[in-house]
């Protein structure tokens, strides 16, 4: 497990500094240990990250119509046919346009972002200081090994999606010609890392809200069932002044469910806001894949099977490996965001469904504190039965 952690810490570093290094966040964050949240310091926007994102997005502005003029006009494979002179010219236009657009939405968001991400910081304490059992302290303090997994698969996936420009660089002849077309290959592959990062902090933000909320409704549970066994237990013991005993431990138990529903609520709030954050480089994303897979797909189809190609070349082209392999690791970037997104519904909706069985054991007699904070809640998420969350 320390191994995990390790290494988890380390990718997470090294995705933040490449986040840095292309002007996507301008946040410090400072690790003060290995717990989640609870080991990051709240992050400072610092002007001069700020300033150099800004230089990036109008060096990007800038360079994109160079980048784009000298790779359709000197790339050697585009160069061969009229049709494919066109599919590139469209590829690699909706590109770099989404790169400018991606990094002009980050850096204009910059402070919204960070503050998101301080208020994330501030559940996790918030969080940790409802916990009370060492079992999910212990648990709340260490990610799962589904998240660390997925972490790893995205890093993996993030350095296989380079593989499509190493081949054009190595085999392409016009790169060991022109340093500028050298240059020009590197600009795009950048511009499209742009595009993936923003992905990996999005879903690095989802895996933190899924952790807190899923932790949030284990200790909603263990509360309800609190109330549940402390009713029984005390009325079938004779002991003296039960009744005051009763009251004060469920005054307690619905100051502790109102702290952590306020929570729930919380946390809800800003993953709406996350997503308010990201829809459109979600959405550029979505369409870049697609692009992606298409281009491909028609590439591998025309250096097999059209006979322009096969007539002047004598036979098919073999199998691009290197382009499969940038295919599979950005439709895995999508799956990963895609997945995980459904995950934190599905957690959320669960917090609705523990409620909502968990109020049916509630005993009717106890105390008004608690009674007032399930009825309130039970008005403000409209949880009275299970057919409200399609159960």
């Amino acid at each position: 497990m320390l191994l995990l952690q390790l290494v988890t810490s380390g990718t997470l570093r090294a995705l933040h500094l490449l986040s840095r290094l292309l002007g996507l966040t301008a946040a410090s964050w400072q690790m003060l240990s290995g717990r989640v949240g609870v080991g990051v310091a709240p992050g400072k926007c610092e002007w001069y990250w700020r300033l150099h994102g800004c230089l990036v997005l109008l060096f990007v502005l800038g360079f994109s119509p160079v980048a784009m003029w000298m790779v359709i006009t000197r790339m050697d494979f585009l160069r061969q046919n009229h049709l494919l002179f066109m599919v590139g010219c469209h590829r690699y236009a909706l590109l770099l346009g989404s790169a400018v657009l991606t990094l002009y939405r980050h850096t204009s968001r910059q402070c919204r972002l960070i503050a998101l991400g301080n208020k994330l910081l501030w559940c996790c304490r918030q969080l940790f200081t409802l916990l009370h059992t060492s079992r999910l302290q212990s648990s709340a303090h260490r990610l799962h090994t589904r998240d660390h997994l997925t972490i790893y698969v995205l890093a993996i996936s993030l350095a296989c999606s380079c593989s499509y420009t190493v081949f054009l660089l190595r085999f392409d002849v016009e790169a060991r010609r022109s340093s500028l077309f050298f240059c020009a290959v590197l600009f795009v592959y950048v511009c499209q890392l742009c595009l993936q990062l923003s992905l990996a902090l999005y879903l690095l933000a989802l895996l933190l809200i899924s952790h807190l909320s899923h932790h949030c409704n284990l200790l909603l549970a263990q509360l309800l069932a609190d109330a549940v066994h402390s009713h029984e237990t005390l009325f079938t013991r004779c002991l003296p002044h039960r009744q005051h005993l009763l009251d004060s431990q469920q005054r307690w138990l619905a100051l502790e469910l109102w702290r952590l529903l306020r929570l729930h609520r919380q946390l809800l709030r800003l993953s709406l806001r996350l997503c308010s954050l990201h829809n459109v480089q979600l959405v550029v994303f979505v369409i870049f894949v697609a692009v992606e897979s298409i281009m491909h797909s028609f590439f591998s189809y025309f250096v097999t099977f059209s006979n322009w190609w096969l007539r002047k070349f004598h036979g098919p082209a073999p199998w691009n490996v290197e382009a499969t392999v940038f295919t599979v690791a950005v439709f895995v970037q999508l799956s990963l965001v895609i997945g995980h997104t459904h995950r934190l519904q599905q957690i959320f909706r669960r917090t609705r469904y523990i409620f909502s069985a968990g109020v049916k054991d509630v005993p009717i007699d106890c105390s008004k504190a608690l009674s007032q904070t399930v009825g309130r809640t039970q008005y403000r998420y409209n949880i009275g039965s299970l057919e409200d969350i399609g159960f």
